[in-house]
Formats: structure tokens, C-alpha cells, sequence
């Protein structure tokens, strides 16, 4: 009897699960993927992450994977929608302060 064996696991077969499936096949071709998904079908519901918004990332240090990931992230999604003709909502985000106080942290955002 042969043991199944993969290279990958992704648990969650949403949109995320999916497109890391997707890329890790693009990546390496010749791997196994396996996904579990805890509904009958893929895709069934949207992320309760999902807000909807497309991350700047200046909440995070420069130098993370966080802030790699929401520019890249952004930038694709934006061409993406833009190519496509999707309605895309381009508003940029508001931060204020309380007080003076909290004006050194803005000011490191604003550089981020």
C-alpha cells in the first residue's frame, strides 16, 4: 500500500489557501499540495478578515515581511482591479493623533 505523502499542507481553502496553493504549484511544479478545507467545497465564504482594505502597511517596521507583503500585496491588487475595470476605491486613510504626544509616532508612519 502506498502512503500518501505531500510536500505542502495549507489548511483553509478560501482565497488565501487557494492563491498559497496556486503559487506554491507555480514555484514548485513538481510538489504535492495538500489543502484541507472544513466545508463541502472551496471558496463557500468570504474571510471574517476580510475588511475590505487595501493595506499601506505603515503600521509595522520597515523591514518586516508584514509591510513587503501589504505593498506588493497592494500594488497587484490595485493593477489587478485597475486592468480589469473593477470599481476600486483609491481614498488613501486619515491618521490623527490624540495630542502632541503621539506626534513622534505619526511622524514615524508618515516616513514608513
Amino acid at each position: 500500500m502506498q502512503q500518501n505523502t505531500y510536500d505542502f499542507l495549507v489548511i483553509g481553502a478560501g482565497i488565501i489557501g487557494l492563491n498559497i496553493a496556486i503559487k506554491l504549484k507555480e514555484r514548485f511544479p513538481d510538489c504535492r499540495v495538500c489543502m484541507i478545507e472544513k466545508e463541502k467545497e472551496p471558496r463557500l465564504h468570504g474571510s471574517g478578515r476580510n475588511s475590505g482594505v487595501l493595506h499601506a502597511g505603515f503600521y509595522y517596521t520597515s523591514d518586516s515581511l508584514k509591510v513587503r507583503f501589504c505593498k506588493e500585496g497592494n500594488k497587484q491588487l490595485t493593477e489587478y482591479c485597475l486592468e480589469r475595470g473593477l470599481p476600486i476605491n483609491r481614498c488613501g486613510k486619515m491618521v490623527v493623533v490624540k495630542d502632541g504626544s503621539e506626534l513622534l509616532v505619526l511622524n514615524k508612519r508618515l516616513h514608513r
